[in-house]
C-alpha cells in the first residue's frame, strides 16, 4: 500500500511539474524586453504640376490618384505644400506641388522579422 501511495504521490508531482514547465505559472512577459510599438509616419512626396484655366484640387486629384492617402489627408499635406492657395483660387499657368506617397518598404516589418 505504501508503494501504491508514493507512486500516486510521485505521478501527482511530475504531472504538476510538467504542466508547470509546459504551460508556465511565471509570466513570460517579465523576461522579454520591452516591445516598443511600430507606428508609421506617412511621409509624402510631391509632383511639379502646371494647372491650366478649370483646374480644382479636386480635378488633380482625379488626374493623379493616390490610393495610400485619403482625400483630407491629401487636401491637408496639399494646402501644407501650397499655403497660398488657401484663400485664392487655382490660376491656369501656375506651378503647385502636389502630394503624392511614396512607395518605401514599411519598416515595421523589417524590424519585426
Amino acid at each position: 500500500m505504501r508503494i501504491f501511495v508514493l507512486a500516486l504521490v510521485l505521478f501527482v508531482t511530475f504531472h504538476f511539474i510538467r504542466i508547470d514547465l509546459a504551460e508556465g505559472t511565471i509570466p513570460l512577459a517579465s523576461f522579454m524586453g520591452k516591445v516598443e510599438p511600430c507606428v508609421e509616419e506617412a511621409e509624402f512626396g510631391f509632383i511639379p504640376i502646371t494647372t491650366v484655366d478649370g483646374d480644382t484640387i479636386e480635378s488633380l486629384f482625379a488626374l493623379y490618384p493616390d490610393t495610400e492617402m485619403g482625400f483630407l489627408d491629401r487636401l491637408s499635406s496639399f494646402y501644407s505644400l501650397n499655403p497660398h492657395l488657401q484663400n485664392q483660387k487655382i490660376v491656369g499657368g501656375e506651378k503647385i506641388r502636389l502630394p503624392l506617397t511614396q512607395e518605401e518598404p514599411n519598416a515595421c516589418s523589417k524590424k519585426n522579422v
